[in-house]
């Protein structure tokens, strides 16, 4: 269906709050190299199991950047269990509101954030983190650009997982120039500012390295074939970022009975929601209601 609109080594549970019935839990779990993946599940306080969603956030941020917090309060107080986490190597330290880890950053790839995710569903899946609130049977994952990618692959070759929400979606990770490779490769990193002191932020050489050698495994056009689960995929057609073309591609290569592709006019890669000064979250509510119905459509 297509739609245009207009407008899992160990871990600890560290705190749990409960705020007008909407209940914060506090947890870090492992990868097997020893790096922590901290994050937060939140849930309306009943007695009953309810499917899980699984937020992956996007290059560049973490859990509690920008919108991320609110969708998943938005998705709690909908009647579902929301899990938003940082990727192990996002060079977030703790729970400081920044990017401060420079060598960690650098040293982060594509296979690593999917091993992640891996970690993360491990821990519901087998009730290390949210059981009694989490349906184990019921995770579907949500994406937001890189980490909607993520989300892709990790979906294509998980069994556990019952439905994909992408959220400008990127449909490739290809996305630098030969001159930008050939600089990368003699430099062994590759600068994200020409200028260090405006960002210290690069990718390493494990980076390129790692998403040449899966290139032809990762290929967008196989890996929706390979998705057969529900799938939502929405994205702003004033997107500059990922163009919308990547997410027409994703749909056509799809099983159409099962994927829906949802394009926004007048929409950008943020949902008009860097900050919400921007529209009051207005685009990004009206995102949320698509999300929901949708959900609300495939929870059985």
């Amino acid at each position: 269906m297509l739609f245009i609109l207009t407008s899992d080594e160990s871990f600890c549970i560290f705190i749990r709050m409960n705020q007008n019935r909407l209940v914060h839990e506090y947890f870090t779990l492992y990868t097997e190299s020893g790096e922590p993946i901290r994050g937060e599940i939140r849930s309306m306080d009943t007695l009953r199991e309810k499917p899980v969603v699984i937020v992956c956030h996007s290059f560049m941020a973490f859990k509690d950047w920008g919108f991320f917090p609110y969708i998943g309060e938005r998705l709690a107080e909908a009647g579902f269990v929301s899990v938003i986490f940082n990727f192990s190597l996002n060079g977030v330290v703790g729970d400081e509101p920044r990017i401060t880890d420079f060598e960690k950053f650098e040293r982060n790839t594509v296979s690593r954030e999917i091993s992640d995710l891996g970690v993360v569903i491990d821990a519901i899946a087998e009730g290390q983190i949210g059981a009694g609130i989490i349906r184990r049977d019921k995770i579907i994952l949500l994406g937001h650009s890189r980490g909607s990618g993520i989300a892709i692959l990790r979906t294509a070759d998980d069994g556990r997982i019952r439905g994909l929400i992408s959220l400008g979606s990127v449909g490739t990770f290809q996305r630098w120039t030969d001159h930008q490779k050939k600089t990368w490769r003699e430099l062994g990193y590759l600068p994200l500012a020409k200028d260090s002191t405006t960002s210290p932020l690069r990718l390493g050489i494990d980076f390129l390295n790692d998403f040449e050698i899966n290139a032809e495994r990762w290929d967008t056009k196989n890996v929706a074939l390979g998705i057969t689960v529900p799938w939502l995929i929405i994205h702003g057609l004033k997107d500059v970022t990922v163009p919308p073309a990547e997410a027409q591609m994703m749909y056509d290569a799809s099983n159409k009975l099962t994927t829906t592709l949802v394009m926004l006019e007048k929409t950008g890669h943020l949902f008009n929601a860097q900050t919400r000064d921007e529209d009051n979250y207005a685009t990004l509510d009206s995102v949320l209601e698509i999300i929901l119905k949708w959900l609300h459509s495939h929870k059985h």
